[in-house]
């Protein structure tokens, strides 16, 4: 008799148990989530340890992946297509590299895109209901906090809190020195990384989160502050966007006319009350005197547009672009660095050294992407509906930041991207009830 109960309850022991596991293995993703926008704090984590909590943290979701994948599962899930596109893209990634001069850096190169793509891909396994989704969304939204906050400090004190990197804590405008935050990458990456945290919390603001409204009022304003004293032109740019798409949302109601008008007035309203230092960037834009900057970035767009000329298909290889910026055939274009340097937008970026093939792979990854958070956006579960939607923002908000950076290996793109294909991808097919 006692078998016999102990045989009963076997399969849901093992339901306890698998549950128990599906849990544990999204922390790994959210310490990933975190560590990536607070990378510095992360550095100075592992600065005694063999490995860096990078390959730590992604050797635990890659384990975490696999322990679910031996888990037994009684559901069809959907194909994740969104999967395919990213493994595809990597795929043609491989491919070009093959074809490369410059192999030793396109090797390096390949393994920095690896980890940016590897979690994304394992987020399919493991974010696999919209709490989930929602749980990283969240880690997203408090490692902006951290960061946000850290800016305003160091804007007041001209100090550094965490960051140590070069590319951190050198960076500045007019001799006024920039925050990165809790990032070791330079100043305006760190400000991308916030505004995907800033446009989320506002996206959810605005979608009728009624518990933590206090809450997220707060994280937009911080965040907002915070972007403001970055002078990171881009980010700013992506959040107007990602704010447009928000107020768009509201044009069947009455009031939209009224809403538009009182976002213009305010935004010119608060340009008195600006940073001169990013008054200063913007009007640059328009005497490029100002900025030597703008020529270089004009440079990296006809020197890439030359290159992808002379390899259409597949293009110079990945990682490559910077060696051939150095070459003596560009010696004479204005404001080129005799030092190697990224080309400043990540869509050109994309067709320069994967071609014209990875560029459509590419963009269709993207373009998926946003097709599926409008899908998950129209879910009737209320977390999946605020969690497809706010990701859009997000995502669309940061893609237009990427048209002056080069980010096609940036850690957030390709989470967020993902978080985006599993909001389409758990909405209810036409027929299903949810």
């Amino acid at each position: 008799m006692s078998f016999a109960s102990t045989a009963d309850r076997h399969p849901a022991d093992i339901g306890t148990a698998a549950a128990q596991v599906r849990a544990l293995a999204l922390v790994p993703l959210l310490v990933y989530a975190v560590l990536t926008q607070l990378d510095a704090l992360g550095n100075r984590l592992s600065a005694h340890l063999p490995l860096g909590t990078t390959e730590l943290t992604l050797a635990a979701i890659v384990a975490a992946t696999v322990a679910l994948l031996l888990l037994p599962r009684h559901d069809a899930a959907p194909r994740a297509m969104g999967a395919r596109l990213i493994a595809a893209l990597y795929c043609w990634a491989v491919f070009c590299w093959t074809l490369s001069l410059h192999r030793v850096e396109g090797a390096t190169y390949l393994g920095k895109f690896a980890v940016a793509l590897v979690p994304a891909l394992c987020l399919f396994v493991i974010a696999d209901t919209p709490a989930r989704l929602r749980a990283l969304l969240w880690a997203i939204v408090g490692a902006g906090i951290v960061s946000a906050a850290i800016v305003l400090v160091e804007h007041h004190t001209h100090g550094r809190i965490l960051s140590t990197s070069v590319a951190a804590t050198t960076a500045g405008f007019e001799g006024v020195a920039r925050s990165a935050g809790g990032s070791d990458e330079n100043p305006t990456t760190a400000a991308q990384m916030l505004l995907v945290s800033v446009l989320i919390a506002t996206a959810w603001l605005f979608s009728g989160e009624r518990r933590w409204r206090v809450l997220l009022a707060g994280v937009t304003t911080l965040g907002m502050l915070a972007l403001v004293f970055m002078s990171a032109r881009s980010a700013l740019i992506g959040f107007a966007v990602g704010a447009g798409l928000i107020a768009l949302g509201f044009r069947h109601r009455r009031f939209f006319p009224l809403l538009v008008v009182g976002g213009v007035v305010a935004m010119l309203a608060g340009i008195p009350f600006l940073p001169p230092t990013l008054v200063d960037r913007f009007t640059a834009i328009a005497d490029f005197g100002q900025d030597q900057t703008l020529y270089r970035r004009i440079t990296y767009l006809r020197i890439g547009w030359d290159l992808i000329q002379q390899s259409p298909l597949w293009g110079v290889g990945p990682g490559n672009f910077p060696l051939y910026y150095v070459t003596d055939a560009y010696r004479w274009m204005p404001g080129r660095e005799p030092f190697p340097r990224e080309l400043h937008n990540t869509y050109l970026d994309a067709a320069t050294e994967l071609g014209v093939v990875g560029f459509l792979l590419f963009a269709a990854t993207l373009g998926y992407a946003l097709w599926s958070a409008r899908r998950g956006a129209a879910s009737p579960d209320p977390v999946l509906r605020r969690t497809a939607r706010a990701t859009g923002v997000a995502l669309a908000g940061l893609m237009v930041a990427c048209f002056f950076m080069p980010h096609k290996d940036m850690r957030y793109l390709w989470l967020v991207a993902a978080i985006a294909m599993q909001c389409g991808r758990l909405a209810p097919r036409k027929g299903e009830v949810a």
